[in-house]
């Protein structure tokens, strides 16, 4: 296998292809020896409906949400997906939950986010006694469970479930309560910043840091040598720079400045110029673009601190697919 047995994943957002061209792209992923393939929801298609033709397509790679709101769907419904995916995956299934984005949420949704780290608390509960009970009863502030349980019963083992943590009360949710988090920007410093939390939250409730798994996305330019390319990176991290939930990050990882003059661009609705405003130093710090060599370097520095690298591609328009596959086979070089 390219990847020499390192554990890493990949993703993609899964309104860009079409379920066969998804298909072939998970197909790659496994051939090329990645060890998971991550689905993120946003307004295209349904994640569990997708992973469950995964599952049968597949017969190695770890699947998961990466992520599906907790706003989107009850406690009982997210278990009920997750038990379903894990029979047909014969256990390859792994559940990461978070609140989504702002726009979709809000917008799209019509839902307020409001009181996310407790309401993620509570979702995570009620799932894994869900998972893992008989009947039960839950009393809580959103939800209240009255002596029910999964037809199907308990799932044969324990399906590990992580949070989508950007800022620092939801790193330290996970680190209290999920078997992990998942973050994007990773930094040295905001590595730092995560850790220290994670020891802290840890420390509270008698539980060994070391039992956080960390798991980053990692924008990755298909073809960093082309201006298009390039530019396409540009406009995804643009797009992030935007959003609130990234702010604290760009705050520990020096880039304050910098991210919040793009932010302001782009809230005026000049899309164009926040992206041309995005340097190379802001995209080879955040996301794994640039040069073989420091790409390579990048992708070393995560595993070596125990990292697991899921690799985000931000494709050209007209070369979606292409871009898609090209990436992960680039990436897969780098690693052999």
């Amino acid at each position: 296998m390219p990847l020499d047995g390192r554990a890493v994943g990949v993703t993609l957002h899964t309104a860009d292809m079409t379920v066969r061209e998804i298909l072939r792209y998970a197909r790659d992923a496994e051939g090329l020896g990645y060890h998971g393939f991550s689905l993120t929801e946003e307004s295209g298609k349904e994640a569990f409906a997708l992973l469950a033709l995964l599952a049968e397509h597949t017969e190695r790679i770890t699947l998961m949400t990466g992520i599906v709101s907790f706003l989107s769907r009850t406690p009982m419904l997210l278990a009920m997906g997750t038990r379903t995916i894990w029979d047909l995956s014969g256990g390859r299934f792994r559940l990461g939950i978070g609140t989504g984005g702002v726009g979709f949420v809000e917008q799209g949704h019509g839902l307020d986010i409001e009181r996310p780290t407790e309401r993620a608390r509570e979702t995570l509960e009620i799932v894994r006694r869900f998972l893992s009970a008989d009947r039960f009863s839950y009393e809580g502030t959103w939800f209240h469970v009255r002596n029910f349980h999964l037809r199907e019963g308990r799932v044969p083992g324990s399906v590990p479930i992580y949070l989508a943590a950007l800022g620092p009360r939801m790193v330290e949710t996970a680190a209290r309560h999920f078997d992990g988090l998942i973050t994007n920007w990773l930094t040295p410093e905001s590595l730092a910043d995560i850790r220290s939390r994670v020891a802290r939250a840890c420390a509270g409730v008698g539980r060994d840091p070391a039992e956080v798994s960390i798991l980053a996305l990692e924008m990755t330019a298909p073809d960093p040598g082309d201006d298009a390319s390039r530019d396409a990176m540009r406009r995804g991290c643009a797009f992030y720079c935007a959003s609130r939930h990234y702010l604290h990050i760009a705050e520990v990882s020096g880039s304050a400045d910098e991210v919040g003059a793009i932010r302001r661009v782009w809230e005026t609705g000049d899309y164009a110029r926040a992206a041309a405003m995005v340097s190379d130093g802001l995209l080879e710090r955040f996301t794994l673009t640039g040069s073989p060599e420091v790409c390579r370097r990048r992708l070393e520095w995560l595993i070596g601190e125990g990292i697991y690298p899921i690799i985000y591609p931000v494709p050209r328009r007209d070369r979606l697919v292409a871009d898609h596959l090209t990436a992960i086979e680039r990436v897969a070089g780098y690693l052999s």
